[in-house]
């Protein structure tokens, strides 16, 4: 019989470790930077987010114009940051919803300040309303308010 032999049992854990290392050097090219992507998209969010924490809105008051079917929204910023892009969700009484753009296109509401802002595209009849939620784009989630039909002067 012909004996057989196999590498040393030190080569073949040099050749292991090496083997570790390299898988180690490739993955860490892809690892590496989707993780500082994601940690730089968290860190973004999470600022957003305290950021607006401290954003408010409140409608003081809500006015329909039956000739050029305007609804005017009188908005005070009752928060902390500055707030611009101003929208509408108009709810319908059928469930469904027109979102519009609040006029004018460029206003921003500096904490403590007061606009009165009208829809910039047609939002049909006053009848057929439910209520209207206003929120700036800057921060849709906290600085929004809600209005219900009754509320709406001028509107029937």
């Amino acid at each position: 019989m012909k004996s057989v032999k196999g590498i040393s049992p030190l080569i073949a854990t040099v050749l292991l470790i090496a083997f570790v290392i390299a898988a180690a050097g490739i993955l860490s090219n892809f690892v590496l930077p989707f993780t500082r992507e994601r940690a730089s998209e968290v860190s973004t969010t999470g600022t957003q987010n305290i950021k607006c924490s401290f954003a408010n809105i409140f409608v003081k008051e809500a006015k329909w114009n039956s000739t050029t079917t305007t609804l005017s929204l009188t908005i005070e910023n009752n928060g902390r940051e500055s707030l611009k892009n101003f929208r509408a969700s108009v709810l319908r009484t059928n469930n469904t919803v027109t979102n519009v753009l609040l006029a004018p296109l460029t206003a921003e509401l500096l904490p403590g300040s007061i606009d009165t802002l009208s829809n910039a595209t047609h939002i049909g009849t006053c009848s057929d309303i439910s209520s209207v939620v206003t929120f700036a784009d800057t921060c849709p989630n906290d600085a929004r308010d809600e209005v219900k039909k009754a509320a709406i002067q001028s509107c029937s």
